[in-house]
């Protein structure tokens, strides 16, 4: 059984139940060689706090201990508490051709000896296997799927995903995978591409691969061993990694940095704290080959926990953004992510708890500022003017910078005010909306985010409607402003702003459904802000400071559920949960029979039952893909409970 607890990307933290305990996703698991164990399994346990890690059943039931780890199984045979998984040899048969074991003979020797996780024995497709040979590869791995989940018992079993460098091949094995019984998704044949650098093509492999996966089913990448990926595959989906890289490195004399490898006879003086690089001089460090590997797996330990850190705090990408800069290859990888926006935005969640930082060019380009700059072209309705008046991009919140800016073009000019910023266009009215002022930048930008500003921002306004739109460069622009477009202009910046988050956070029409009556204002006395709004006496929005997006409340469901045909904005429940739900009672994903694809996790949304009767307003913790696929865990924080009709007050 597997449940997120936090996500930030596709990353996650998970708890992964197994017989032998817990394990708290990202995870690590290092390899042990049962003919050469560089660090005992019982220091994993003690010394590295290691939950799970993973043996070759392949080597073990080949070797001299066949027989006593089937007598004693794995466990006692290892000397390990925690959880063991097994590999069933298919990396051999990638290093040595092929390997004397069936796939049958392999799955009942790890149920014999008691694996935790017992691997099936997949087709390594190599990097340059051709969509033909690939897809053959796919047939027989999946073939083999099928036959060990008949034969798996009351083993948890690692399903393998292969398919080379061909997306439709690996997305088409990893739905018939996902469809097995299986407990945990592995992505196979990717040890060429990391031991190549060949990150760019690592993120295309992975993409479409999760594009096949049951998400409710933790992915492992084999074969990921190096700090320098951690971050990046986490980002990706990726949630447990194993490799015998520390042992690899440490008796190749190198040592492991989480930006990079080094030489140890080369390092002179170690920047790391580890208990190995705090206890021992680097001379006794470069000829002791125990101790590389004792620090090699404290790295990577401590990449893992900044990985989880990062996660809960919200700043993943940044993470990945400045471990790319370590290698070519990875920022090359970085940039390809790009291309990949529009799935990678399914799982983005709606704000952060903390700023956006500015880390490179490649910010911008970032799923949730895809977002933005999506929703604003097809949910924002530019108001009525003659003209755009653009504003460069400085500091924030841009309302208050450019607030007498504005009062003096507004004078002389029926204009509207939007900034040209490095993350893309954005109306004056929208600049409280995460993360346009939740947001550190530099004072000066790089060419080419300055140029991706420039794309942006012509992008949006050739299907804005306005004849035409002029920068402001000073007082000197107040003339040609008032001959192109004689003013004045009066905003009310307070509808203003509520009518286009409206929009932008609910979807065309919303402001039009929510704000049908006499419309009134609860303004923070401290910040002159907006905080409630009230339409006809009814409480239906507040406005949440830290994002600037909405909290919807009964009322306003009422309303847009009225307006609103299903599914649009609707998570549908089975109706055995609607009593629960009707008490405030939070929404289990279990119970979840349908969702609006356009949800993503934080958006409000309307709970109703299977004949759409409004139940309750919530907020989502989950996309529709993920709602559907969880078999546990929360769908949605329920905010407010919604009486049946006959018991709703009237309006």
């Amino acid at each position: 059984m597997f449940e997120v607890r936090e996500r930030d990307g596709l990353g996650r933290i998970g708890t992964l139940e197994t017989r032998h305990g817990r394990v708290t996703t990202p995870a690590l698991l290092p390899v042990v060689n049962p003919n050469r164990p560089l660090v005992s399994p019982q220091e994993l346990a003690s010394e590295f706090r290691c939950e799970i890690l993973i043996t070759n059943a392949y080597i073990l039931g080949k070797g001299p201990a066949r027989e006593a780890v089937l007598r004693q199984g794995v466990h006692e045979f290892l000397g390990f508490p925690g959880a063991v998984m097994t590999d069933s040899g298919a990396f051999q048969s990638h290093v040595y051709g092929d390997v004397d074991v069936t796939n049958r003979e392999v799955i009942e020797f790890q149920k014999g000896i008691g694996s935790d996780f017992g691997t099936m024995l997949d087709v390594f497709s190599e990097p340059s296997h051709d969509a033909v040979r690939a897809a053959a590869d796919v047939d027989e791995t999946v073939r083999r799927a099928r036959e060990a989940a008949a034969l798996r018992g009351d083993m948890d079993l690692v399903g393998a995903v292969q398919g080379g460098l061909h997306p439709d091949l690996r997305e088409r094995c990893a739905r018939g995978i996902s469809g097995l019984d299986i407990s945990v998704c592995a992505i196979g044949g990717v040890v060429p591409l990391l031991e190549t650098y060949r990150f760019r093509d690592l993120v295309r492999v992975i993409v479409a691969s999760k594009k096949g996966l049951d998400p409710s089913k933790p992915v492992h990448l084999f074969g990921a061993g190096h700090p320098l990926v951690f971050p990046l595959a986490a980002l990706l989906g990726c949630d447990l990694f194993d490799s015998a890289s520390y042992a690899k490195y440490a008796r190749a004399g190198r040592m492991l940095f989480p930006e990079g490898t080094r030489r140890a006879s080369e390092v002179g003086e170690s920047p790391c704290l580890c208990p190995v690089c705090r206890e021992h001089p680097m001379s006794e460090i470069a000829t002791t080959e125990a101790l590389r590997a004792r620090h090699n797996l404290h790295v990577c330990f401590a990449a893992i926990r900044e990985v989880r850190r990062a996660i809960a705090h919200g700043d993943l990408w940044e993470l990945v953004e400045r471990r790319a800069r370590s290698h070519p290859e990875l920022l090359l990888a970085l940039r390809e992510l790009r291309r990949h926006n529009d799935f990678l935005e399914e799982f983005e969640p709606l704000s952060r708890r903390s700023a956006l930082y500015y880390v490179g060019p490649e910010t911008a380009h970032r799923p949730i500022l895809h977002r933005f700059r999506r929703r604003l072209q097809e949910r924002y309705v530019p108001p009525g003017a003659k003209g755009l008046i653009v504003l460069p991009e400085g500091g924030r919140p841009f309302a208050e910078r450019f607030a007498r800016v504005v009062e003096q073009v507004f004078q002389v000019a029926d204009v509207h005010p939007v900034v040209k910023s490095a993350w893309g266009p954005v109306p004056l009215e929208l600049d409280h909306v995460w993360p346009m002022s939740q947001s550190v930048v530099p004072d000066a930008f790089d060419v080419e985010s300055q140029e991706a500003a420039e794309v942006f921002f012509r992008e949006w306004a050739a299907g804005a409607g306005y004849p035409f739109g002029l920068l402001w460069e000073g007082v000197s622009t107040l003339e040609e402003l008032k001959a192109r477009a004689p003013g004045p202009r009066v905003v009310d910046w307070n509808a203003a702003r509520i009518r286009a988050t409206a929009d932008f956070q609910f979807g065309g029409g919303a402001a039009k459904a929510l704000l049908d009556g006499t419309v009134s204002f609860v303004v923070s006395t401290n910040t002159g802000k907006v905080r409630n709004v009230l339409v006809d006496g009814e409480h239906v929005l507040s406005l949440r400071a830290e994002d600037g997006l909405f909290t919807l409340k009964a009322a306003g469901a009422r309303r847009l559920h009225h307006s609103f045909a299903a599914p649009r904005l609707r998570v549908i429940v089975d109706a055995d949960a609607i009593p629960f739900h009707r008490e405030g009672k939070n929404v289990f994903a279990k119970f979840v029979r349908d969702a609006d694809p356009d949800l993503r996790p934080g958006d409000e949304a309307l709970i109703v039952s299977p004949a759409d009767e409004l139940v309750a307003v919530a907020q989502v913790t989950m996309n529709r893909r993920e709602m559907l696929a969880f078999s546990q865990g929360l769908a949605a924080r329920v905010r407010e409970s919604v009486p049946p009709p006959s018991s709703a007050p009237r309006r």
